[in-house]
């Protein structure tokens, strides 16, 4: 089992060996000392990922990059199931009322993960680029989108933090988790700042499906300079009100992703 999950661990650290500035073709060498691995192994991982069809290999630089097998899974999962097609016209017109960055927030285990992402247009802005992840704890989107955690959740949660605390990591307290989830209950969206970066803040409030289970979370992202609590409540608003538009929207379809 252990050897089956490292050999999972390193092809997708492989796929990520191409991520950002390293998006170019790597030759064999250049995979190897990246991932700190023998040529041997490395050789076998990237010929199993070229089967697989998530990476390509050029016969004449003898380089590889990406395949288009990895923009397939990508679009299956953001494009084919339609929650970020639904999300980014309510996204575009938050960003618009605001002026700031909007983005759409899923949660994945204990993140928090950007699904959609409209950049504002101000010379001085915060910036969240799909596939950016953080900690679900922290943050505006994290509130909303814990707060349609379980009980059961909640302790599995608790107990991470504990971990997490016990390795000298910085974390919220359960009680102060559950002021901020009051506050995001009294309001209908939540803001916070310098939780996840201390120059950044945020205005967020949840998307719902049919059922009333909490999807995702609408969050606006603005740099701390411009964080006075007037402006976060008008940020606030904004993010509640594209995310109502874009469950109104799920609702309609059968609130199904």
């Amino acid at each position: 089992m252990t050897t089956t999950l490292q050999t999972v661990s390193r092809a997708i650290a492989m796929l990520r060996a191409f991520e950002g500035g390293q998006s170019k073709p790597l030759t064999l060498k250049e995979l190897s000392e990246t991932l700190s691995l023998s040529k041997m192994n490395t050789l076998r991982l990237a010929k199993t990922l070229v089967q697989e069809g998530l990476l390509a290999y050029d016969f004449q630089t003898r380089r590889y990059s990406l395949s288009w097998g990895c923009f397939a899974l990508v679009r299956e999962m953001a494009q084919g199931q339609g929650l970020r097609e639904i999300a980014l016209p309510s996204l575009e017109a938050a960003r618009d009322a605001t002026s700031e960055t909007a983005c759409l927030m899923v949660r994945e285990g204990w993140h928090r993960v950007v699904a959609a992402s409209v950049h504002s247009r101000l010379p001085i802005r915060y910036v969240l680029d799909v596939g950016e992840r953080r900690p679900v704890y922290f943050g505006a989107a994290g509130q909303c989108l814990m707060s349609g955690l379980t009980a059961k959740e909640w302790q599995d949660l608790f107990a991470h933090l504990a971990r997490e605390k016990a390795s000298g990591r910085p974390c919220p307290t359960p009680e102060l988790l559950q002021q901020r989830q009051d506050v995001l209950k009294s309001n209908g969206w939540y803001s916070g700042t310098g939780e996840w970066a201390p120059d950044a803040s945020g205005a967020a409030a949840p998307v719902y499906g049919a059922r009333g289970q909490v999807l995702a979370a609408v969050t606006i992202a603005a740099p701390l300079t411009r964080a006075s609590a007037t402006y976060m409540e008008q940020c606030g608003r904004a993010a509640m009100t594209a995310a109502q538009a874009i469950t109104a929207e799920l609702v309609g379809r059968g609130g199904t992703l």
